[in-house]
């Protein structure tokens, strides 16, 4: 079964409230709008791009997150089968995708906090205006309030939300802040770019804790140095990737990069192999693994610490247990285990729907499948998803309004 760690992902967290210890709440985040990494760079403060990661046009295709909360633990599912549970009470979450055999544990992250008197702070903080204006979301009342991330070295950007103070806060890794707001977040627009943001729907009680079991069957990695761990072991990237004998990983903390731990290989002489520069792993198969180092570039590795890629990739992740998505200088492709490109030179490539990754060259779309096989070419002018599901096309030869089609007459149409 196919191993991963995904040391950073697109999940969702919550925190408790004062609700009754029984309920569970169940909902959906349904994220609207994109935008392109350029525009985005000009109009926000270098701190806060990241925030908007769900709506870069070309990124990690995650549309919609299911969350399953109560007042002790949480749980979310995203459409490319992230998931994640939380234990707020002992601060600690664990996260795998869907068909992994391994778990990675982390402790639970508090930035941002919401302050009422900032005068004197040096991090990240959060201020929240509330107005007088009230919505009713899903049966719930809610308060809208005016939200501002503020970098005192950096810049602010600012969201209006609605906040439901019955309810338990949230946060998604991307908006790590959300988890201060005092309620969950059923609704939230972005005031830099107004078509972006995201509402909560489905919103229902559940009756049984069951959703937050832990898988059966699973190892348990350790990511973050709490009490009882000890990443000086290496055991992260050792349980995620096995390397052929004598090689071993070490892990050496590294000054320079925030005093954590960067991870490389040696034999058991002692030899160093690869020195300890790597950051993250995600296993594609037992023989390689992409490795992201310090410098944020990414590398196939196999199971002799070899690099098969000559040179580092911007972008670089699997798609199946032979083939990966990649991008150099802003050109993208899908290369295979052995460091062969498969077809390059595409404006972006992001997942679609199924088995079919969404391309674009040409200022037209196409769609591909995990194969690198071009399985309809770049003609049409638009081509999305809505939140039911249905395939949304642009194409001038047919009409030039937007067309909706099901995904299988989607595929009658245009993949014969």
């Amino acid at each position: 079964m196919k191993k991963l760690v995904h040391v950073v992902f697109l999940t969702i967290l919550l925190s408790h409230s004062a609700i009754a210890q029984d309920k569970v709440w169940q909902m959906k985040v349904s994220f609207k709008g994109q935008i392109a990494l350029e525009e985005l760079e000009k109009s926000v403060p270098e701190f806060a791009v990241d925030f908007y990661e769900p709506f870069i046009k070309g990124g990690v295709a995650i549309k919609e997150v299911v969350i399953f909360t109560s007042p002790s633990k949480i749980k979310s599912v995203d459409n490319q089968g992230h998931v994640l549970i939380a234990d707020r009470i002992q601060k600690q979450e664990y996260s795998f995708t869907k068909g992994d055999d391994l778990l990675s544990q982390d402790a639970l992250s508090h930035e941002y906090p919401l302050l009422k008197d900032p005068r004197h702070e040096e991090d990240a903080y959060l201020t929240l205006e509330n107005e007088a204006e009230k919505e009713i979301i899903n049966g719930i009342s809610c308060v809208k309030a005016k939200l501002k991330v503020i970098d005192p070295n950096a810049g602010e950007v600012t969201m209006m939300v609605w906040y439901a103070p019955e309810l338990p806060s949230y946060y998604l890794s991307s908006l790590p802040f959300l988890i201060n707001i005092p309620g969950a977040v059923l609704k939230l627009n972005d005031q830099v770019h107004e078509e972006l943001g995201f509402e909560v729907s489905e919103l229902k009680k559940l009756a049984d804790l069951k959703e937050f079991d832990l898988p059966d069957d699973v190892k348990i990695v350790k990511l973050s140095a709490t009490e009882g761990s000890n990443l000086e072991d290496a055991s992260v990237f050792q349980d995620a990737f096995e390397l052929k004998a004598p090689l071993k990983w070490f892990s050496q903390q590294n000054a320079s990069y925030g005093d954590e731990h960067l991870f490389g290989v040696k034999k058991t002489d002692g030899t160093i192999v690869q020195p300890a520069n790597f950051y993250s792993i995600d296993v594609l198969n037992k023989k390689r693994a992409i490795v992201s180092d310090s410098s944020s570039l990414f590398w196939i590795i196999d199971d002799e610490a070899k690099k098969i890629n000559r040179v580092g990739f911007e972008v670089l992740y699997g798609i199946n247990d032979e083939n990966m998505v990649y991008a150099i200088e802003d050109q993208y492709g899908i290369i295979n285990a052995s460091g062969v490109s498969i077809i390059g030179g595409l404006t972006n490539i992001s997942n679609f729907v199924g088995t079919y990754l969404l391309f674009s060259e040409n200022n037209k779309q196409g769609l591909l499948d995990f194969n690198g096989k071009v399985v309809l070419k770049p003609t049409l002018d638009f081509i999305d998803t809505d939140d039911q599901g249905n395939i949304l096309v642009k194409d001038l030869k047919v009409s030039p309004q937007v067309q909706q089609y099901s995904l299988t007459d989607f595929q009658a149409k245009y993949l014969k």
